[in-house]
C-alpha cells in the first residue's frame, strides 16, 4: 500500500514530541502506518527474517539466503532484531516489524570513484523506494555527495521540507550507480548506514599493521547503530599447506570513517 505522506507528517510531528520509548502510542496501535514491510506486533525471529528478504527482495522476488535474526539492545524500552546474512544486514523493530535500516554489503562504495550525478542518484534512490512500496509524494529529497575516507557515497535524505529532519535517506555507490543502504529516521532511533566496503576496509586493515606480507582472511560486518564496523582477520601466508601462519591480526574497521583499531596481533 503507498504511504499517505501527508498523514505521515502530521504524525511526525506528534512522534517528535513524544517519548522516543514508543511508548504511549507503540506502533502497533490505533496509529497504524499504511507500510507495506508492517506486521502485527508481537514479532518473532522469523518475521523479522521475513522482514528483511521482503524488502531486499523488493519486485525481483528474489529474496537473499542464509538469514539470521538475534535481538539486540538499542537503548530503547524494547529491543531490535538484528537480521545478518552473507549479503545482507538489516535492523527490524522488535515490536512492529518495520525495517529500520537495510544494507546490501556487496554493493557498498569500495572506492572515490563516481560516475553519475545527484540527480541520477535521487532518481535511483526514489526508484529503489518506489519498489519497496514507499510513496515520498510532497516530501522533498536532498542528495549529497559525502567522502568517507577511502570512499564517497551519494545520500539522498527525505525531509518534510528544506532543511528539516530527516524521515528517510538511501545511500547510493556513486562508482556503480547501486543503491546499497536504506534507513528510516522517523522513530527516534539514529542509523548511520556504513560508507566502506569490505575490500576497501581489507586495504585499511593491512596498512594499519607494520608486518609486512599480510593478507585479508575474512571480513565480517558488525551493524553498531551510530558506529557499524568491518572485523577483518589478516595472516602472513603459511611456509607449507596446513601450517599456522607466523603472523596474524584481527583489525576493526570503522565503516564510516576507516578509523583502524589493530587488536590480537602476533
Amino acid at each position: 500500500m503507498k504511504h499517505l505522506v501527508v498523514r505521515l507528517a502530521a504524525m511526525f510531528v506528534l512522534l517528535a514530541v513524544m517519548p522516543v520509548a514508543f511508548g504511549g502510542c507503540d506502533i502497533g496501535c490505533a496509529c497504524t502506518l499504511p507500510d507495506p514491510n508492517w506486521t502485527a506486533q508481537p514479532v518473532s525471529a522469523d518475521d523479522s527474517i521475513a522482514a528483511a528478504a521482503k524488502f531486499a527482495a523488493g519486485s525481483s522476488g528474489t529474496a537473499p539466503a542464509g538469514l539470521t535474526a538475534t535481538l539486540t539492545s538499542t537503548g530503547l524500552s524494547h529491543p531490535m532484531y538484528y537480521v545478518s546474512g552473507p549479503t545482507v544486514a538489516a535492523l527490524v523493530d522488535s515490536w512492529g516489524g518495520l525495517l529500520l535500516e537495510y544494507v546490501d554489503l556487496g554493493a557498498v562504495p569500495d572506492s572515490t570513484d563516481s560516475t553519475i550525478t545527484a540527480a541520477q542518484a535521487q532518481a535511483t534512490a526514489a526508484s529503489f523506494l518506489s519498489d519497496r512500496g514507499w510513496y515520498t509524494g510532497i516530501l522533498v529529497a536532498e542528495p549529497e555527495l559525502r567522502p568517507g575516507g577511502p570512499t564517497a557515497a551519494y545520500v539522498v535524505r527525505w525531509v518534510a521540507a528544506a532543511g528539516a529532519a530527516e524521515q528517510m535517506s538511501v545511500w547510493v555507490n556513486p562508482a556503480t550507480g547501486k543503491p546499497f543502504a536504506y534507513a528510516d529516521q522517523r522513530y527516534g532511533v539514529q542509523l548511520v548506514p556504513p560508507s566502506i566496503g569490505a575490500a576497501a576496509a581489507g586495504r585499511l586493515a593491512v596498512a594499519a599493521v607494520t608486518t609486512p606480507g599480510m593478507t585479508v582472511v575474512s571480513a565480517d560486518f558488525h551493524f553498531g547503530f551510530d558506529h557499524p564496523a568491518w572485523s577483518v582477520v589478516l595472516e602472513s601466508p603459511a611456509a607449507a599447506a596446513g601450517a599456522t601462519p607466523e603472523h596474524a591480526a584481527t583489525v576493526s574497521i570503522d565503516a564510516t570513517t576507516g578509523t583502524a583499531t589493530v587488536g590480537n596481533s602476533r
